[in-house]
């Protein structure tokens, strides 16, 4: 139970803003639990919500600060309450008393325990290896292991199972772990519920909580957008335990084991606890801090969530699991590693000694749709004029540079722009883990190899671009320029190769330029003149793509590489389309200036010079 006690400093008021089990949001706009009517308060300013060690504050981005228990909070921090707190903002001061913390957030470590002994206990009956490449999941293979955890289920751990207050604690999980799906299907889809298809989870699981969860929601469908984190912590409490209780012990029996029998058929055959977001269509990105501390982002933004490995060891293995099929290792001597699923999505990962806190994954979730640029339209990337444009340059066979910082979407704006290349051109794809996923058919897709065990048989981005030349590509795409590549991928474009196109790390436009000359010359030693003048040669187009304080991706540059300026002696750049106005509303505009090539675009049937400068009605 939770209660807000809230004191106005400056009309000696006060008032009970909250009571309740739920969590709820701190701000001047009606909508918040705790109203705060102040100017220096933002419409939301921050959140109470449920962690591993019971509740704690989470400030909103670019706010103001709060004190709590005598110190300040900045923005988009959190802290943990404990059971009393005096939190003082503006001309207000909140009293947040916790009489007491959830109990089946403090039983996670014995559903953990739980969840590793019976692993051990079916690897030990079928003399499994815990680590390794993974198992085949053939029919006789699952009946079998489908068979030794109902024994084991229905035998040595039946009472501990169902016995309080480990059974409240796992039928939460396994109710959580329903809700999860429903609520992940319908904010990625914008409609109902997809049906929970784990090969393992059978149809009356389904039927068994759907009534619980129909309940939860008043027959309705939950709303795209949601915060899921919160709204199953706030379903489960305010509604969980009232429905739950009514459910039948056989009924709770058995979600508890179709939970439990989920849970190790994904630690045996897929990843883990990792399975679940890596189904989940709303997770864009999984990170892994450390064996206990699992992040993810949706959305735009970055939630903690309630899922752990059982062991360092778990991690470990699910790590070999995913990168042994391609052929790489990681151990204490190679402890760093860069690999793709099967799906396509980007796993990077570092085990110590050079993760002092255990093994830190991060996965880059593959698209499970095509995304084209009316898909970036429709999320606002971009609008039609950015677009026309952008189509118009693929086309016209312009060398473009897609920029951006880490997770700002360059690589899907590659793949999408890749979509506007016609069909009867030949593509060479040059990647370090291929991710990239082109619509055409005639595309040649190469990957790096890294260094053996033996120290040889390295195969880098640089050799596979040399090799790319003699392969007869029209258009050669780089996944992204790291290094000496750079000098390799200007001199394609420069000699024959137009329309090739690459992604880079970049804070702005401008500072594009300064990281090719700077890569250039890790690769050789050449005057800056020249290499200024190759670049200047090779590059049409920079879009500069940026992740917003809130989470949308939105093209923010597109600009043209001129020349070298004649007094300054570097590249110049002019801005042709730019954002204007405030985050929520900021659209491309143009600037006033053309791009010198517009003529020839024109005349050869690219660009509908008039279309695309009428603004659309």
């Amino acid at each position: 139970m939770i209660r807000v006690v809230v004191q106005n400093l400056v009309h000696a008021r006060q008032w009970v803003a909250h009571e309740g089990d739920s969590g709820f949001a701190i701000g001047r706009d009606a909508a918040c639990t705790v109203q705060l009517p102040s100017q220096f308060i933002s419409r939301e300013h921050a959140r109470v919500e449920r962690c591993d060690q019971g509740w704690e504050l989470v400030l909103a981005e670019n706010v103001n600060p709060m004190t709590v228990n005598g110190t300040e909070v900045q923005a988009g921090r959190r802290c943990v309450l404990g059971r009393i707190n005096e939190i003082n903002i503006a001309e207000y001061a909140l009293t947040i008393e916790i009489s007491a913390l959830q109990a089946t957030a403090s039983h996670d470590d014995d559903v953990l325990a739980i969840q590793r002994l019976l692993h051990i206990n079916i690897l030990r009956k079928l003399d499994l290896r815990l680590s390794g490449g993974g198992f085949d999941p053939i029919p006789a293979r699952i009946e079998l292991i489908d068979a030794t955890i109902d024994n084991l289920l229905q035998g040595d751990f039946k009472t501990q199972c169902s016995t309080p207050p480990l059974s409240d604690a796992l039928l939460d999980h396994a109710v959580r772990a329903r809700l999860a799906s429903k609520l992940a299907s319908a904010s990625a889809n914008g409609a109902g519920p997809l049906p929970y298809s784990q090969q393992v989870q059978i149809a009356a699981l389904e039927q068994s909580v759907a009534p619980l969860i129909q309940a939860m929601f008043n027959g309705q469908a939950p709303r795209a957008g949601i915060d899921l984190e919160q709204t199953i912590d706030d379903l489960m409490a305010s509604k969980g335990p009232q429905l739950t209780a009514q459910l039948l012990e056989n009924q709770k029996r058995y979600l508890i084991n179709s939970y439990l029998k989920k849970v190790l058929f994904d630690m045996i055959f897929g990843y883990g606890p990792l399975q679940d977001l890596i189904d989940s269509p709303d997770v864009s990105e999984i990170m892994v801090v450390c064996p206990t501390l699992i992040y993810v982002e949706r959305a735009g933004r970055v939630v903690r969530t309630r899922k752990k490995f059982t062991s360092p060891e778990a991690a470990t293995a699910v790590l070999e699991r995913i990168v042994a099929p391609m052929g790489r290792r990681i151990d204490r001597s190679q402890p760093l590693v860069d690999a793709r699923l099967k799906d396509g999505s980007r796993v990077n990962a570092v085990i110590e000694p050079l993760a002092v806190r255990g093994a830190c994954i991060t996965i880059r979730k593959f698209p499970t749709r095509e995304i084209t640029v009316q898909h970036l339209i429709d999320w606002r990337s971009l609008n039609q004029l950015a677009a026309t444009f952008l189509e118009a340059a693929v086309r016209f066979r312009s060398n473009i540079v897609i920029a951006g910082g880490t997770g700002s979407g360059k690589t899907t704006l590659l793949n999408a722009l890749s979509g506007m290349i016609p069909s009867h051109e030949r593509l060479v794809t040059i990647e370090d883990a291929a991710e990239l996923s082109l619509q055409q058919e005639h595309v040649v897709t190469l990957e790096t190899r890294p260094v053996s065990a033996e120290g040889t048989g390295a195969v880098t981005i640089r050799d596979l671009l040399k090799n790319a030349l003699r392969m007869r590509p029209d258009r050669i795409i780089v996944g992204e320029c790291r290094g000496g590549e750079a000098l390799d991928m200007l001199q394609a474009m420069n000699t024959g190769h137009a329309g090739s196109m690459t992604t880079l790390h970049a804070n702005s436009a401008q500072d594009v330029i300064s990281r090719l000359e700077t890569m250039v010359l890790t690769a050789a030693d050449l005057p800056m003149a020249a290499v200024r003048q190759q670049v200047a040669q090779s590059l049409d187009l920079i879009v500069y793509i940026r992740r917003q304080p809130r989470g949308r991706r939105m093209i923010t540059q597109i600009s043209e590489v001129m020349r070298v300026s004649p007094t300054t002696g570097e590249v110049e750049l002019r801005d042709l389309l730019r954002t204007d106005g405030p985050e929520d509303a900021a659209e491309l505009s143009l600037t006033g200036y053309l791009p010198t090539f517009l003529p020839e675009m024109v005349a050869g049937g690219y660009l509908d010079l008039e279309t695309w400068l009428t603004p659309a009605k």
